[in-house]
């Protein structure tokens, strides 16, 4: 029986397709960048609405917007602390 780590096998999976797709994806961002930055803009510009119009629909924040204001600035500190704990961390090691 083989005893194989799925999560390196995971990874080693992934690096695979990353470096087939840097290969080939540099070629077409190459050949099309305006086609790309429309695209990448809409996308982001959709997400951001369609959030916004999800948050926009319950009563609550709907009602209370500087909580949503809160809320976010909350958030950023927390994943802005967690990102420096966990940079801490890694060059420890």
């Amino acid at each position: 029986m083989i005893n194989r780590d799925p999560i390196k096998e995971v990874e080693n999976l992934t690096q695979k397709v990353h470096d087939y797709m840097e290969e080939r994806g540099r070629d077409v961002l190459g050949r099309y960048p305006l086609l790309f930055s429309v695209l990448a803009t809409f996308g982001l510009v959709s997400v951001l609405y369609g959030f916004e119009r999800v948050i926009d629909g319950i009563p609550f924040f709907h009602e209370n917007p500087i909580l949503i204001l809160l809320m976010g600035f909350a958030i950023l500190i927390f994943t802005g602390s967690l990102y420096k704990h966990f940079r801490k961390e890694d060059k420890e090691d």
